[in-house]
């Protein structure tokens, strides 16, 4: 799939207000408390801008500031200047160049010279989530055991889209992982076997597609953790990773990552990621990143807004559960993947509006995915648009629901009938949506 101009459109400025202190440094303020919570997420190659209101120092005093960041994890700070835009206005951006967790901060201060700081104080560090561009624009596919019997009648796919693998370890009836002293590192004999696993990734690999698997966590008596220290695990299987020596237990479950990372696998959906401690996650997954950072964990575990956020911010990706846990089904009679199917302008999907500054074009992705292109030609100010969309084989009824995710944010709004409305910030002067009517 070509991701050609997905991020084009113009991003508000991250608002930042300043407020001078006695000693000609200023003290940093969101103009928003929620954003100190959650953390703001861009994709991969998009920039990040900052904008900074400083107040309560005299006109004639020189201010100077700049924006520091990091990939957390590092010790190096990179800085990027601010630049005064206005009388009371300065500006800063800084581009992630890959995915991850960064960190970042905003620094500001009167007179010619900087004044000393050894250490950055925590509670200025702010935390921007960076996902793969690719998956922001991926469709999802849950596959069923039965796949590995018919890897030549795969679904219909495009470049970039994820197939995620169900359980492939020997388990129990529970659910638990582990069956005649085999865990993680086996596949379940009724399932696959290394043949036909590795004829399935080279399959995938060769269309380019992203393979992604299911990775329950929880042991039966049977796994060979449990049989090397049953004393280490609850009754439900969780293995104790918070007590003494908990680090190289925590290496033993890093190493069964990398095994599969190394058999093709680039995303791991965690489906109780709670039943390990928070220290746990983000050390394993800053650890991996380091040495492959395409990879992402995700989880369809319903958490408490607080505990999403800390997730998002110990390595996890904010992929839309709702596509991850669709299980799409499919003909199997459809051929191989099509991975030359090329994206063209759509003629079924009319997309309309009465704003006159308002310029649309839609492209068709596949069967019930299309990409719309908004150019708005006034961002001189904020404003609600109506948009009107006309499918020529698909009745839009107010019963029909379907979703426009946003690429800018990765963010998803659920739409219904024929009009629809967006809000479109002052400064935004190109959008794209991801519409799909597969749900």
């Amino acid at each position: 799939m070509q991701n050609e101009n997905c991020n084009d459109g113009k991003i508000e400025p991250f608002p930042i207000l300043a407020i001078i202190d006695q000693e000609s440094k200023f003290t940093i303020f969101e103009a928003s408390e929620d954003s100190i919570l959650e953390p703001e997420i861009r994709s991969a190659g998009q920039p990040f801008s900052i904008i900074v209101h400083p107040f309560g120092y005299n006109e004639q005093d020189k201010v100077n500031g700049f924006v520091r960041w990091r990939i957390t994890g590092k010790e190096q700070w990179n800085e990027e200047p601010l630049i005064k835009t206005d009388s009371n206005k300065w500006e800063g951006s800084w581009t992630p160049p890959n995915s991850g967790t960064y960190e970042w901060n905003v620094e500001l201060w009167t007179g010619q010279n900087h004044p000393v700081r050894e250490d950055v104080n925590p509670k200025e560090v702010r935390l921007l989530k960076v996902e793969r561009k690719d998956l922001i624009l991926a469709k999802w596919f849950k596959l069923d055991k039965n796949i590995f019997r018919n890897i030549n009648r795969l679904p219909i796919a495009k470049e970039n889209d994820v197939f995620l693998l169900p359980v492939i370890f020997p388990n129990n009836q529970k659910g638990l992982i582990g069956e005649d002293g085999k865990g993680h590192y086996s596949m379940d004999n009724n399932t696959a076997d290394a043949f036909s696993f590795g004829e399935l990734t080279h399959k995938l690999a060769s269309n380019g597609i992203t393979l992604g698997m299911e990775f329950p966590i929880k042991c039966s008596s049977q796994h060979p953790f449990y049989l090397d220290d049953p004393h280490l695990f609850n009754g439900d299987g969780v293995m104790d990773l918070i007590g003494e020596g908990w680090e190289s237990r925590r290496k033993k479950w890093e190493n069964i990552f990398r095994f599969w990372i190394v058999q093709g696998v680039e995303i791991f959906s965690i489906p109780e990621i709670t039943c390990f401690p928070l220290s746990f996650w983000d050390q394993t997954i800053r650890s991996l990143k380091k040495d492959f950072p395409y990879i992402s964990f995700v989880t369809d575990e319903k958490l408490s807004d607080d505990f999403h956020n800390r997730m998002i911010s110990a390595g996890f990706s904010n992929f839309e559960t709702d596509l991850i846990n669709k299980e799409l089904t499919f003909d199997q009679h459809q051929p191989l993947v099509d991975r030359a199917h090329d994206t063209k302008i759509s003629e079924d999907l009319e997309c309309t509006t009465e704003d006159k500054n308002i310029v649309i074009k839609t492209k068709r992705l596949s069967t019930d995915q299309y990409l719309l292109n908004i150019d708005n030609k006034d961002s001189s100010n904020s404003r609600s648009v109506m948009i009107s969309i006309n499918h020529k084989s698909i009745e839009l009824s107010n019963e029909l629901i379907y979703y426009a995710r946003d690429l800018s944010n990765g963010n998803a709004y659920r739409w219904s009938g024929e009009s629809n409305e967006i809000f479109l910030r002052k400064g935004q002067g190109k959008l794209q949506f991801l519409i799909e009517f597969n749900n």
